[in-house]
């Protein structure tokens, strides 16, 4: 047999030992992972609209609100506190994903990034509490302007994608939940 065909076969063999063996990790890891995110994004959710005791998932129509990923009822003893949101806008070094609180006053109740792949020292500050804790106790009855939220010094963009992705959540807060949803 000749050398380049015994030594196809041993890469080969190894190619095919070393593909099942991360199969077989990301077999084993995909559900811990999964309940980890579950974990974080309740977490987030609770920051944001505290005092809720369960969250229930709201039906979203993707084509209507793109960059709204996900909305949930905050509920105490079965009567509505107000929303949450998990919502995506573009920043300086990619997508910022939000979540917003909504209590039912129509008040923005908390506010916490949930991934960024910002300027580390510079966007990166959005997930300080000083920046973020910002948007808490505004209005949710109009979208916010830049000029509502102090931008964090030299990372403009970043902030404003931030209070662009909250203004998504108060967008669809006023159309489908203020309203009743007559706007799908």
């Amino acid at each position: 047999m000749p050398d380049t065909l015994k030594m196809g076969l041993k890469l080969l063999l190894i190619t095919a030992i070393a593909t099942f063996a991360l199969a077989l990790t990301q077999m084993i890891t995909e559900e811990p992972i999964r309940v980890q995110a579950e974990k974080a994004n309740d977490e987030a959710r609770a920051a944001v609209l505290e005092g809720a005791e369960e969250f229930r998932s709201l039906e979203i129509s993707e084509r209507t609100y793109p960059n709204i990923l996900e909305a949930h009822e905050g509920l105490v003893n079965g009567n509505t506190i107000g929303y949450t949101f998990k919502t995506t806008n573009s920043g300086y070094g990619g997508q910022i994903v939000v979540i917003v609180g909504i209590d039912s006053e129509g008040v923005i109740s908390g506010v916490r990034i949930a991934q960024h792949a910002e300027t580390p020292g510079l966007g990166a500050k959005a997930q300080e509490s000083s920046f973020y804790q910002q948007y808490s106790g505004k209005s949710g009855s109009s979208n916010l302007s830049n000029d509502d939220i102090q931008a964090i010094t030299g990372a403009t963009v970043s902030s404003n994608a931030v209070t662009g992705a909250v203004n998504h959540a108060i967008d669809y807060y006023l159309a489908e939940l203020v309203t009743g949803g007559d706007n799908q």
